[in-house]
């Protein structure tokens, strides 16, 4: 299991570009305005017949078009692309002998007419992203392959119960598969606090409520914590009370702060903040014991209670 972890690890890291790439022939690109639906084969079946595919590097060259067109559509979605992400559009019909004047173009959106992008040529390899989406369907293969055998026969599951991997699996609606936190602690390192939490309140804003990234109540306070523990005192303030705008009743948020307080030895600071969030989770017995040590009030031995009355 461990290998296993390393792998998907690394499958993560490197599954940037992989896409839909194995339909060959021109076909519309999806109507502007359809989003991470993608449309490998959004028009296929609503004019037209889809003309059978001649490229074919890592699908079954006997695919069905059907099958196809669903293998297209949902690694379009498990990206949040188009198909014109890896292809590219179709050459302009060649003008016709004589002088006469070129054939009209195809209308925009090609078989079903509803407008939008123009065709596209999926059998050309001219996009380097198209190139990558075959090495990352390879490489999903192999570990899938592995999954089901290796994986299988070590853990004694039937490789039917084994879950496989899908391009979803690391991309979750986004091109790039990276962490929320890496993103904004690379940011916040870079180019400062006020660039991070910019960062996170556009993309919390443009994901929030689908799979893409964590948008948690712990992520931020987790980030504190590193920044804390790297002693950037000041950037974990800024991860706190960014975290406030969204989680106000976050108890473990105002403990984070009063260690960033403690940290700056301001110990009235730390002991309002302890006292907030012991107000905000009144049952945690941790974080009473935190609010007395900051008081500086000894607990009660254990097992003995309370002083006989005299």
């Amino acid at each position: 299991m461990k290998r296993l972890s390393c792998v998907l690890g690394t499958l993560g890291i490197l599954v940037v570009s992989a896409t839909i790439v194995f339909t060959q022939q021109a076909q519309p690109a999806a109507p502007q305005g359809q989003g991470g639906r993608g449309g490998g084969g959004a028009g296929g079946g609503r004019g037209a017949p889809f003309p059978p595919p001649t490229n074919l590097q890592v699908l079954p060259k006997d695919i069905s078009i059907p099958d196809l067109q669903a293998i297209m559509q949902a690694n379009a979605q498990a990206l949040g692309v188009q198909c014109n992400y890896c292809h590219v559009p179709a050459d302009p019909p060649p003008a016709p002998a004589g002088g006469a004047a070129a054939p009209p173009p195809p209308p925009a959106g090609g078989r079903g007419g509803r407008g939008g992008a123009p065709q596209l040529d999926f059998a050309k390899d001219d996009k380097a992203e198209k190139k990558t989406a075959r090495l990352m369907f390879k490489m999903v293969n192999e570990l899938n392959a592995k999954i089901t055998t290796e994986v299988a026969t070590a853990i004694g599951k039937p490789a039917a119960d084994m879950t496989r991997v899908q391009c979803a699996t690391c991309h979750r609606g986004v091109v790039e598969p990276r962490q929320v936190s890496d993103i904004l602690s690379t940011l916040m390192l870079g180019k400062g606090e006020g660039a991070a939490l910019a960062k996170y309140r556009e993309l919390r804003g443009q994901f929030y409520g689908a799979q893409a990234y964590d948008f948690s109540e712990v992520m931020l306070v987790r980030l504190a914590q590193a920044s804390l523990a790297a002693n950037k005192p000041d950037d974990a303030m800024s991860w706190l009370k960014l975290n406030l705008e969204f989680y106000p009743k976050s108890s473990q948020t105002y403990v984070q702060i009063s260690q960033v307080h403690t940290r700056k030895m301001d110990t009235p600071a730390a002991i309002t903040a302890m006292e907030k969030a012991v107000e905000l989770d009144p049952d945690n017995a941790a974080t009473k014991r935190q609010l007395d040590t900051l008081k500086g009030v000894t607990p009660a031995p254990a097992g003995r209670g309370a002083p006989p009355a005299q």
